[in-house]
């Protein structure tokens, strides 16, 4: 294999995720382009999104989607219009890949496996001559200098290789790495979080970055499951509900969050999808309200309950599972947690059993733990604040020719093809600034 050690090249991309091989997969031909990752392959935690079935995009209005990014979400409409995701999906058609949009809007490749996208991404980066060095971490980024008008030379410049491509360069970066020293006009960080470590995205390189000297906003697991004190559910693990409505009060905040989805019992926490979306608003002390019956009240249900229990004989556990059509195993549990023996008669109930059911069916509450660690995290919020970057280019204010893409940076969207549909379209609007300045 060709020595690349102290060579110059017009683009380095650090990281080969999704963001890092979409970039690079659309890098302008005659560019020449380096991917530097620190694992052994490419695309390691992109074969593990969506089960191993590429949840690529949705299909909702592209305009809907500044909804499902959390507070930052509104800042990112100059990154997802331009390469919405019609864009995208023509993108992989254009390109043999065909596509299928399930029932609730997430888009996957038709053949349901995430190695046709990762083959794809990697024969265009192919076509384009893209060097890949695998096994390379990346340990410091500098800038320095060389101009090809001066006859001045330093340590730096000199180990510059003559063979460079890009013509009369004044400000090249210098990437130190476990294999040696590369420059480059352009970088193009797509570390991703820290979120799948064993993937290779441990978070590491945030420190670069901070060294570095561009600010980032503390990061932490997002779309992860919630840990609760005296979680009561471990013998119903593997129970879902499609359609509840889990609620976050802040502790010391007057607003809460609210989000309606599917849910799942775990053995030791609540996971799901509603869930998942509302664990980057969480912290420890916080109160976790589900509602299992989200299409009525507490004290609505508490009515419904009294009058369909007036003269029936029938056990209280068939009413509950008449009137709610709720899991029976969890009504059953239910029962038991809140001192209600299952098989009385219904009719016999009192008006505080009532209240106590109808309040436990649609409040559940729970006192918060935290969230799940970047092992159990889909992905990471917090990162490189928004502030340092130009949402129109994807490039650092502070350091021009320094560019970011996916989820490096502070956006961590909801579950369903969203943060999949961020790294690609920061990834191509970064490409199509680097090649609007070349």
């Amino acid at each position: 294999m060709q020595d690349l050690n102290n060579m110059t090249f017009d683009l380095i991309i650090i990281g080969a995720g999704a963001a890092g091989l979409f970039a690079a997969a659309n890098a302008p031909f005659g560019l020449k382009t380096l991917v530097l990752e620190k694992t052994g392959k490419p695309g390691q935690k992109l074969l593990l999104t969506g089960s191993g079935q590429c949840n690529l995009t949705n299909s909702k209005p592209i305009k809907a989607f500044l909804d499902h990014y959390g507070e930052n979400g509104k800042r990112l409409r100059s990154v997802l219009f331009p390469f919405s995701n019609l864009a995208l999906g023509s993108y992989f058609e254009q390109h043999g890949l065909s596509l299928t949009t399930r029932d609730d809007g997430k888009v996957f490749p038709s053949s349901m496996k995430c190695t046709e996208v990762l083959e794809l991404l990697l024969g265009q980066c192919r076509d384009r001559g893209v060097t890949f060095c695998y096994d390379t971490e990346v340990t410091e980024i500098a800038r320095t200098g060389k101009s090809n008008e001066s006859n001045e030379s330093n340590e730096s410049n000199e180990s510059i290789k003559s063979n460079d491509s890009i013509e009369s360069i004044k400000q090249v970066f210098s990437i130190m790495t476990t294999d040696g020293q590369f420059y480059s006009k352009f970088l193009l960080v797509a570390t991703g979080g820290a979120s799948y470590p064993h993937t290779g995205s441990d978070g590491s390189f945030f420190n670069c970055i901070e060294r570095f000297g561009i600010p980032l906003v503390p990061y932490r697991p997002a779309l992860a499951p919630i840990f609760v004190q005296d979680y009561p559910y471990s013998d119903l693990s593997g129970l879902t509900f499609s359609d509840s409505v889990v609620t976050v009060v802040r502790r010391g905040k007057s607003d809460s969050i609210r989000v309606k989805g599917s849910l799942l019992f775990t053995h030791k926490c609540f996971s799901g999808p509603a869930v998942l979306e509302v664990s980057r608003y969480v912290s420890q002390g916080d109160a976790l309200i589900i509602n299992y019956f989200p299409h009525i009240a507490p004290d609505e249900l508490r009515l419904l309950l009294i009058k369909a229990a007036a003269g029936d004989s029938r056990q209280v556990i068939t009413l509950l599972d008449s009137v709610t059509s709720l899991p029976r195993s969890f009504l059953e549990h239910v029962c038991n947690s809140c001192g209600i023996v299952k098989d009385e008669k219904a009719s016999r109930m009192s008006g505080t059993e009532m209240k106590v059911l109808a309040n436990k069916l649609t409040a559940d509450s729970f006192e918060i733990n935290g969230v799940g660690g970047y092992s159990s995290a889909m992905v990471t919020a917090g990162g490189v604040c928004l502030d340092e970057v130009n949402l129109r280019t994807m490039e650092s204010i502070r350091y021009p020719g320094i560019y970011f893409a996916g989820e490096v940076l502070d956006v961590d969207g909801d579950t369903g093809g969203f943060n999949l549909q961020f790294a690609f379209s920061s990834a191509m609007l970064a490409i199509r600034s680097i090649e609007s300045r070349l």
